[in-house]
């Protein structure tokens, strides 16, 4: 029975063999890394056979060992069973840059080669060296093992990242850890692994203030420390084995100075910091008056982008932008912080014609290397747009053509008045065309002018709720850059106009002389029925007020206010 069973499953497999189409696959353990940190290539296939990847470069140097493997799957769709191949083989690169690996090719057993489809792109950098944070004492070092929390940055600005792990020194050759608690314990802290925390210790042979002791590192980390001041992180705990035998160690301490980030920021920061580039393009340069087309912002660099803000669009009088960007994000994270790409998609429509010109879309961002506010502006565009004679822009004026409709009525009633006829055509079919199509033509010509009336009015409600958006951006950039910086009256100020601001948006108020008074806020509120976004509302102004008369203003209570507005932000999806 047996026997019947596994012949069937050949068959099966040769069958699915047959069927199947040959694919070839190259992937990459990790596309950001450093020197002399492991990287693993692996060629996945459909097809059995030797495989090969193609422009590995000299300065990678192979571990000399490959492993194989193979697998199987299930198409439920046609019922035949796949079986996947692979390869892979690690090593590490001995100098920085970028390199391009591939295609994989896999040669079968009757000669024939399958490439796979795509490269890959490994971005390599340069070793980052931790120094050694915080203070041992000597009875530490006295101790068969001790911790240390190291750092490649001891003093940052806001928004910037910094590389963290643990190290450990000790007497004797550890054979493994157990119970390991990180030094990164705090709920809401931002970070990102870059080391796999295997239990697979790389022992090395170290010097530690003239002594020798085996020592690795463990819990390496991308950290994004929030706020401005001292910045402290907790000691890590783990217990280190040495066969059965195993000994418990607690390691020092760490702090990290964060600055905070210059006053007065332009009004097109978007709160990146590190650096960046931006670009734009159309997806088409010749449209009709009236129809829509894509506009696409690009911003790239490294940093902490994964937390920058939309870029003002400032555009012509004329283009009305429909709904919210379509937001794309590729950000991978290295020792250079958060990098990669944020596309923004809009979809405009143009009400004016004629050849129009865009202007650039700028944005600025802190380089923490410079110490300054650095700005970066798109190249300008040039929108050639057809005319549309069904369409009455919300800017078109013409004069010419008005008096050319009155100067027409006026000579079709001086045409009738000279009419004359001996005989009464009251009542008659003439009569009645006579005396209706004046008026049908004052009604046509009221709808034409009306209907310009309400496009003007819709196109010019629309781009007054856009700048309010607008203003309610910066007024939150501004917040965040006084977050630990500035007068504490300046802050609440701050938010408060924010929050109002934010409620002009979402209650759809154009006039922008007009102050919108709490009672009216909160009438609003009464109408939606959010118990829980009124009493954050209440909150922030009452904070706001205290803080106005020299009650509990404090830097402390800065970002619990700040992530109260943007919770109350989002609530409102403004």
């Amino acid at each position: 029975m047996a026997q019947q069973v596994l012949s069937l499953i050949s068959i099966l497999f040769c069958f699915s063999a047959f069927s199947q189409k040959a694919e070839v696959k190259l992937s990459a353990s990790s596309t950001n890394i450093e020197v002399g940190e492991t990287v693993a290539f692996t060629i996945e296939s459909n097809i059995d056979g030797t495989h090969q990847i193609d422009n590995i470069p000299v300065t990678f140097i192979n571990s000399g060992t490959i492993a194989s493997g193979r697998s199987y799957q299930m198409d439920y769709n046609t019922g035949n069973v796949e079986v996947i191949y692979s390869n892979t083989e690690t090593g590490v690169f001995t100098k920085p840059g970028t390199y391009k690996i591939g295609p994989a090719y896999i040669t079968s057993r009757s000669g024939k080669a399958y490439q796979s489809t795509s490269t890959i792109t490994i971005n390599v950098s340069k070793k980052i060296n931790l120094n050694n944070n915080g203070q041992v004492t000597a009875k530490q070092r006295n101790d068969p093992a001790f911790g240390i929390i190291q750092c490649n940055k001891t003093s940052i600005y806001e928004g910037e990242s910094v590389v963290v792990g643990a190290k450990v020194y000790a007497h004797f050759q550890p054979t493994r850890i157990g119970n390991y608690n990180s030094f990164i314990q705090r709920k809401g802290l931002e970070f990102q692994a870059l080391t796999n925390t295997s239990r697979q210790l790389k022992i090395h042979n170290d010097d530690y203030k003239g002594v020798d002791y085996f020592s690795f590192e463990y819990d390496r980390n991308l950290l994004f420390p929030p706020g401005t001041g001292v910045f402290i992180l907790e000691p890590f705990t783990m217990d280190l084995f040495k066969g059965f035998g195993a000994f418990s160690l607690r390691s020092s301490g760490a702090t990290i100075e964060i600055k905070p980030l210059p006053g007065n920021p332009p009004k097109d920061f978007i709160g990146a910091v590190g650096n960046y580039s931006i670009s734009r393009d159309l997806d088409t340069f010749r449209v009709k008056q009236g129809d829509v087309f894509l506009l696409t912002l690009e911003i790239e660099g490294s940093g902490n982008i994964q937390n920058s803000l939309e870029p003002e669009l400032i555009l012509p009088k004329g283009f009305v932008v429909y709904g919210d960007p379509i937001v794309t994000k590729d950000i991978a994270y290295g020792v250079n912080g958060a990098e990669g790409v944020i596309a923004y998609e809009y979809n405009i429509q143009v009400s004016n014609k004629g050849k129009i010109n865009i202007p650039g879309t700028s944005i600025s961002f802190f380089d923490p290397e410079k110490e300054e506010y650095v700005t970066v502006t798109t190249t300008e565009h040039s929108l050639d747009v057809l005319r549309d004679p069904s369409i009455i822009a919300a800017d078109s004026k013409n004069p010419a053509a008005d008096e050319a409709i009155y100067k027409q009525s006026a000579v079709d009633l001086r045409l009738k008045k000279q009419v004359v006829s001996t005989e009464s055509i009251f009542g008659t079919p003439l009569f009645w065309s006579g005396v209706s199509a004046p008026l049908v033509c004052a009604f046509f010509f009221l709808f034409l002018v009306r209907r310009r009336e309400q496009s003007a009015d819709e196109i010019e409600t629309k781009q007054a709720i856009q700048q309010k958006d607008k203003e309610l951006g910066v007024l939150v950039a501004t917040s965040k850059s006084l977050l630990t910086a500035g007068e504490d009256d300046a802050f609440y100020s701050s938010i408060e106009h924010a929050l109002r601001k934010a409620f002009e948006c979402k209650m759809g108020i154009t006039d922008s002389d007009r102050i919108l008074g709490k009672d009216e806020i909160y009438a609003y509120l009464d109408t939606v029925n959010k118990p829980d976004l009124t009493e954050s509302v209440r909150g922030v102004f009452r904070m706001c007020e205290e803080s106005r008369f020299g009650f509990g203003g404090s830097t402390d209570r800065r970002l619990p206010v700040f992530s109260q507005l943007e919770s109350i932000l989002k609530d409102l999806k403004v």
